[in-house]
């Protein structure tokens, strides 16, 4: 959730300047952020990874997405779906860590990023996969299987996909992924028990500090008070409404990927952060006992939730490492 916030504020609080060279924000710090100057960011992030950002009609709505390289037929294009509340963005740090000749795509799933979302949309993970099967089909890589990686709710929703579509889905990475009921709360799951939703969609600096502190492991990197009421400016509160909704349908919606997973025919990379506080790490056990495809579990020590975000040159590599093994297998045969 939230990782390309979290990964921009972070690496800002940690140089402590605004620095592009060091990955911190382009501008003077100020109580607020503006939006434009956020944008901006943005912009320079996506070229910094090497993708030029793109949009695709999809019946009546507009996807917005990044891409870089050209689809082969000897490497799966990948696709790489965002978290809860944030963007395609989100995965420029690990990209940047990934060869340049792999084919890649990141989405805006609807509601995020620059991609629209109707009122009353139906918000269930499995018309979010429809959705999805659409862009993927709109943007022309229909025609080979996928590797799809995914992110905390888009974890859940790449599992989902991959259950759903599974002639689409060569290769299946998850990081941290929701939709899976852990025997042993989490410290998210504690506080919404306790009647407090703003956990994952604050609306004040206090919340939003809050919340940084149980996406993250390493407390240092918890942005200073004026970055995080830029972060509220730009991310949170111009899409409020909708983040306490979807939020209300993910909770409803806690199992949601466990059904699916003995579904799920791909080679399976899961990914873990050590320290996770949002999604308890006893998910793993759940998720190794009700798959049947082949699984890799990789724990990431000192790392949290945020894991793109705070081990993108880590992840980078498993799953490197998880690819190659099974992209060699599938090659031969």
């Amino acid at each position: 959730m939230l990782d390309r916030a979290a990964s921009d504020l972070m690496r800002g609080q940690a140089s402590g300047q605004s620095d592009i060279g060091s990955g911190a924000f382009s501008f003077s710090l100020s109580p607020i952020i503006p939006v434009a100057a956020h944008a901006h960011w943005e912009r320079f992030n996506t070229w910094r990874a090497g993708c030029t950002t793109k949009y695709v009609k999809v019946g009546e709505q507009q996807f917005a997405y990044m891409e870089r390289g050209r689809p082969s037929k000897d490497q799966p294009s990948l696709l790489l779906i965002h978290g809860f509340a944030d963007r395609k963005e989100s995965y420029c740090d690990m990209i940047m860590h990934l060869p340049k000749h792999l084919h890649l795509i990141a989405v805006d799933l609807p509601g995020h990023g620059d991609t629209g979302i109707k009122a009353k949309a139906d918000l269930t993970v499995e018309a979010y996969a429809a959705k999805l099967h659409q862009f993927v089909s709109a943007v022309g890589l229909d025609s080979d299987p996928l590797h799809v990686v995914g992110h905390s709710m888009g974890g859940g929703l790449a599992g989902c996909y991959a259950a759903f579509y599974p002639e689409a889905v060569s290769l299946l990475t998850m990081s941290g992924p929701g939709g899976v009921k852990s025997p042993v709360q989490s410290l998210m799951f504690e506080k919404v028990a306790q009647g407090y939703k703003q956990v994952m969609v604050p609306e004040t600096v206090e919340q939003a500090v809050e919340m940084f502190n149980i996406c993250l492991y390493n407390k240092s990197l918890i942005p200073p008070k004026q970055l995080v009421k830029g972060f509220l400016d730009c991310y949170m509160l111009p899409r409020l409404s909708f983040l306490k909704e979807l939020f209300d349908a993910i909770l409803e919606q806690q199992d949601g990927l466990t059904p699916y997973l003995g579904k799920i025919s791909a080679p399976t990379q899961l990914m873990w952060g050590r320290h996770e506080q949002v999604l308890h790490i006893t998910c793993v056990d759940v998720i190794q006992r009700e798959m049947t495809a082949p699984l890799q579990v990789d724990i990431i020590e000192d790392s949290g939730h945020t894991i793109p975000a705070e081990s993108p040159e880590k992840a980078a590599k498993l799953m490197l490492g998880f690819r190659d093994k099974f992209v060699n297998k599938q090659n031969k045969s």
